[in-house]
């Protein structure tokens, strides 16, 4: 009888989780595009904490990491790794510049491809054009206090790393509050952004990749 009972309560819940989310018809996808693309012009900078899971398939547990995340426009990002480790990715236009605890490492985003995609998709959610990379394809969904926008990769070469990349956006700012990245190989990453900052000043020093 528990059993029983315990199995409709995770069936009741599924139901629930699934009404929840609502696809989005082509009508209202434009019309949250547009609302995006409002926000992004008027987005010149954003300052936030971050909290990274990493879920791997073959460990039992989840490799937890946390830092501050940097933009300013128009296509300079900043993820600062600084617990359990000191990690440093900037993205300056096509440059990259990698600090692994004193280790630098620095290459063009264009001689790597899945680097170039995945940046380039951040870099379009906070620039409000997540619509209009050609290639992934794009679905809008509602939630409860937010927007959630999947993207599948339409390249076989790019589906050889990764499945999907969800983005979510609260519906209030219509700002992103978190992004879920699924590999082929079964890992996937779960970003959280919180105390976002907008349109502070960010000095262009931050994203030096000479340094």
């Amino acid at each position: 009888m528990f059993k029983f009972a315990f199995i409709v309560a995770i069936l009741c819940a599924a139901a629930l989780s699934a009404a929840d989310m609502r696809l989005l018809s082509d009508s209202e996808k434009t019309e949250i595009s547009a609302k995006l693309s409002e926000v992004a012009r008027n987005t010149k900078s954003i300052h936030s904490s971050f909290v990274q899971v990493k879920n791997i398939s073959v460990l039992s547990e989840k490799i937890r990491s946390s830092g501050v995340f940097y933009f300013k426009k128009d296509n300079m990002i900043r993820w600062e790794y600084q617990k359990p480790y000191k990690y440093i990715i900037i993205y300056n236009g096509s440059k990259v510049f990698i600090n692994d605890d004193g280790k630098t490492t620095q290459f063009d985003a264009k001689a790597n491809r899945i680097f170039q995609e995945i940046n380039g998709t951040i870099l379009s959610s906070m620039k409000g054009v997540i619509t209009e990379n050609p290639n992934f394809s794009v679905s809008f969904f509602k939630l409860q206090n937010k927007y959630l926008v999947k993207l599948s990769p339409k390249s076989n070469d790019l589906l050889k790393y990764v499945t999907r990349i969800e983005i979510y956006f609260d519906d209030k700012y219509l700002a992103v509050t978190e992004m879920n990245i699924y590999e082929k190989s079964g890992d996937y990453t779960n970003i959280v952004f919180k105390n976002r900052e907008f349109n502070k000043n960010i000095p262009d020093s931050i994203f030096n990749t000479g340094m």
